[in-house]
């Protein structure tokens, strides 16, 4: 951990994960679906954009997307594009949980502590990518973007998920792996732990509370009070 809290003190009450590329490991997935579609295009694909995009809702990615490879595609017929590239790289492999997860679902209810998803992904894919694992039931709100007007780094999703758990965002701690999702948590006034891999740019990550190197981490167990 880089540092400790710098936010509001206080007890944490409620915990809220983000998902892709936190709770489960699919960001070589979004990377290889758009390769694969830009390849099949005879188009270069641009690393550095698309880490620029990690965190967005589809709604804001996907013309963003569009333009920065000048696609003769309407961004609809882009989404289905992308949806079938998506499911096809997936089809190759599995998402499996980022490590350390369950573990932490195990002690934050060990300790009574309410627990929520805020993705900007879709209901239908949190179900399709993230249900098999059984674990959603274990989450007392799973937020997607079809349930906010703003996407991330919009605050509305995590004001949303502290409303749902019943506590004010100051109490609440964000667990998220990107500079978009840190900068959501931030305005909402919650604290926010990143956890990186290797698409998180490091050098966006100043205003975090702490960073640590994976959910299995003894001193992000500690900031919670699950250790």
């Amino acid at each position: 951990m880089t540092a400790g809290p710098r936010s509001a003190d206080g007890p944490v009450r409620a915990v809220v994960f983000d998902l892709d590329g936190l709770l489960i490991d699919t960001e070589w997935v979004f990377a290889d679906a758009a390769s694969l579609l830009l390849q099949r295009r005879g188009v270069e694909y641009d690393a550095a954009f698309m880490m620029s995009i990690l965190g967005t809702p589809g709604r804001v990615a996907l013309p963003a997307f569009r333009d920065r490879f000048k696609l003769p595609i309407t961004v609809e017929a882009l989404a289905e594009e992308y949806k079938r590239a998506f499911f096809e790289v997936l089809r190759s492999d599995h998402a499996p949980l980022m490590p350390g997860a369950v573990a932490l679902l195990d002690r934050l209810e060990r300790a009574g502590i309410p627990k929520a998803i805020a993705t900007s992904s879709s209901s239908e894919y949190v179900t399709t990518v993230f249900g098999p694992h059984g674990l959603t039931e274990r989450f007392a709100a799973v937020l997607t973007c079809d349930d906010v007007t703003h996407g991330k780094p919009h605050p509305e999703v995590y004001e949303l998920a502290a409303a749902q758990l019943g506590v004010t965002p100051s109490a609440v701690v964000v667990l998220e792996d990107s500079a978009i999702g840190l900068r959501a948590a931030k305005a909402a006034g919650a604290r926010c732990v990143v956890v990186p891999h290797a698409h998180t740019p490091r050098q966006d990550l100043a205003a975090a509370d702490a960073i640590v190197a994976s959910l299995a981490a003894p001193e992000l167990w500690a900031l919670l009070g699950v250790a």
